[in-house]
């Protein structure tokens, strides 16, 4: 996970000049003018929208983001608009992002965009002039959304998933930057298009027409802004399609929709944060569960920690936990989260090799402090109160059905049928997500879901001692306090249960607290736990996986895929297989494990975006190791 500090800038003729590219950010001759003319103009949205007013997302791609004056215009000229879209998303690329104080005074320029310019620079500020490389999906209003992709713009273009309705191709002059006009990169901008997709540029460079052409885009120059003599437009036509050089094991499809509805099994963190995000997107929310509440199996517990999971070296499972709980801070409200803290122990010499190691990767201190040799200190990690939340988000739920679902079936007319033991039909749907922990496997016994069942008990104390607890201490286990320290949260026990028992409510053992106080045994808070009052208890079956990523997306239609890729052990890496068939509007989101209440917001997030067709919020990268059907993929890669 690799970091970009804010670019060195200059004012010139107060506006902000780039000392790396020798050029200025926009024209000095009007900048919004230009925008306006360049892209919005030529792009003609303003039509577009009109005419496409019943478009769910219109989606615009951008190259540079720059001092996002294309945006602010974009979105003034989005929010003036009277018939458009439901929603507006705008995403770009940015290698050399300004800092807070060089962006403020780009945008001084122009008071007539102080209020918009306030609503960008609400988020711009928390990224404290460092800035992750990969997506950062901000919510700059109801209706739009800005995705921001850190790093090279080629390399970003590589990991987008969606389809873009307009481009705006925005880099300095070719002359200046030429690897934002390379052909690798105007291929994955017609890659992302779709017939009738257009583009602008301020540029009337002959060898960037020519390149759009040889990518499928029918280019026309026209008059350019100001001094410049011409420019280019183009509308994406056709594309010659080049051989498949992956296996494409890990579709993320859309569903196939006839209304906007879905149901899901489930109605702990991950149901409910489904409920939510579908809500958002003006779906009608149904949520199935066994209990009549929400929140009562394995994210029953008063408290839940969230802070996320670094690891020694770089890894996926390190970026997907950073980038889920970024998204955790943004998703829990003020009084629902306390961002006390969290004190991990480093007595064990195994962690102290961790932290020597995790120092070279170069995380910012406000995310892990390693400054004591003892502790590392995750200053905006912390919990929720599960109660808080819980009440929140039943407010998205248009119907809650109090079952169990131990039957599926898809019917003639398209439509899963939910059945309970007693063969009662529970429910019709078109679209089906199962997110009810390990349950999930029974429900889908004809497919290898890779789930495991872990026992887990927590136990809630009162302290005895005077001394408190400013923050939640973690070792082998975990001590949260309460805000008033009047009791505390320890756990949690990880025990591994025969598959019989996985399906069977979760037994408290009367042994919960000596097992949980075992955790601490050789570190300083022994002597004060051991002293506690025990007051409560709470015993739960979490689902997880062999790699601890959750399960993300859609289930595939696994006998296909095993008859496809039958041969795949043999290393052909050059052969090409049909891509993996997904079950009809049937998705998965589970094996959540420990850490649901730091990921379950994310991975909602992510799965509504793929079944509503709107751009993905993570990476295909991160997509990959979350995809369902990597277990099934990866078994049947290795040799016999």
């Amino acid at each position: 996970m690799n970091y970009l500090n804010a670019t060195e800038t200059k004012q010139v003729n107060q506006q902000p000049y780039s000392k790396l590219f020798d050029d200025v950010y926009y024209n000095d001759l009007g900048g919004i003018e230009e925008s306006k003319y360049v892209f919005i103009e030529h792009n003609q949205l303003i039509e577009r929208w009109k005419t496409n007013a019943n478009y769910p997302t219109f989606c615009i791609g951008e190259t540079g983001f720059g001092t996002g004056l294309n945006f602010l215009t974009t979105l003034q000229a989005w929010e003036c608009a009277e018939k458009k879209p439901e929603k507006l998303h705008f995403i770009s690329c940015e290698k050399h992002p300004l800092s807070y104080k060089d962006m403020k005074l780009g945008h001084e320029n122009f008071p007539e965009l102080n209020a918009l310019s306030q609503k960008l620079m609400v988020h711009w500020q928390l990224f404290n002039e460092v800035f992750r490389q990969g997506f950062h999906t901000l919510q700059i209003s109801k209706d739009v959304t800005l995705t921001l992709a850190f790093g090279d713009a080629t390399e970003s273009l590589c990991q987008l998933s969606a389809t873009i309705d307009a481009w705006f191709l925005d880099g300095f002059a070719p002359k200046k930057n030429p690897d934002m006009w390379q052909i690798k990169l105007l291929k994955k901008v017609a890659n992302l298009s779709i017939k009738g997709s257009t583009l602008s540029t301020f540029t009337a460079a002959s060898q960037v027409s020519k390149t759009l052409k040889s990518v499928g885009f029918e280019v026309i120059k026209k008059p350019g802004f100001g001094k410049k003599r011409e420019m280019i437009t183009a509308t994406f036509q056709s594309a010659q399609v080049e051989p498949v050089s992956e296996h494409m094991w890990y579709p993320t499809p859309n569903a196939k929709i006839s209304n906007k509805s879905v149901t899901v099994i489930g109605g702990g963190i991950a149901g409910m944060c489904l409920a939510y995000y579908f809500k958002q997107s003006n779906y009608h929310v149904t949520v199935i569960d066994q209990n009549p509440k929400p929140m009562q199996e394995a994210s029953g517990n008063e408290m839940a920690m969230v802070m996320p999971l670094l690891t020694a070296q770089h890894s996926p499972e390190s970026a997907f936990y950073l980038r889920a709980f970024e998204t955790a801070l943004n998703f829990y409200q003020k009084d629902e989260m306390k961002s006390i803290g969290v004190h991990q122990d480093l007595h064990q010499p195994k962690h102290q090799k961790w932290a020597k190691t995790i120092q070279q990767l170069g995380f910012p201190q406000a995310l892990l402090d390693l400054t004591d040799e003892h502790k590392a200190f995750y200053s905006s990690a912390g919990y929720v109160i599960n109660t808080l939340v819980a009440k929140r988000l039943l407010s998205y739920v248009d119907q809650w059905l109090t079952a169990e679902v131990t039957q599926l079936t898809f019917n003639k007319m398209g439509e899963w049928q939910l059945f309970d033991q007693k063969q009662n039909l529970i429910k019709n749907t078109e679209t089906l997500i199962i997110a009810n922990g390990i349950k999930a496997q029974q429900l889908m016994n004809r497919s290898d879901l890779s789930l495991s069942a872990k026992h887990g008990m927590t136990t809630t104390v009162k302290p005895t001692h005077k001394k408190t607890l400013s923050h939640i201490q973690l070792a082998k286990g975990y001590v949260i306090p309460h805000h008033d320290n009047t009791h505390w949260l320890c756990g949690a026990t990880f025990d591994h249960i025969k598959t019989h028992q996985s399906y069977r409510a979760a037994k408290l053992h009367d042994n919960h607290w000596q097992k949980n106080l075992q955790l601490w045994q050789d570190l300083p808070l022994f002597q004060q736990l051991s002293q506690a009052q025990v007051i409560d208890a709470h015993a739960a079956i979490r689902a997880t996986t062999p790699d601890h990523l959750p399960l993300c997306g859609p289930l595939i239609d696994q006998d296909k895929f095993k008859i496809d890729y039958q041969d795949l052990h043999h290393g052909r890496h050059w052969q090409a297989y049909p891509a993996a068939k997904p079950m009809n509007n049937l998705y998965i989101m589970n094996g959540l494990g420990s850490r649901g209440f730091t990921s379950a917001p994310l991975l909602a997030k992510y799965l509504c975006a793929m079944i509503t067709g709107d751009p993905l919020p993570l990476e295909i990268d991160l997509c990959k190791i979350i995809h369902p059907n990597r277990f099934l993929y990866r078994s049947l890669k290795k040799s016999c």
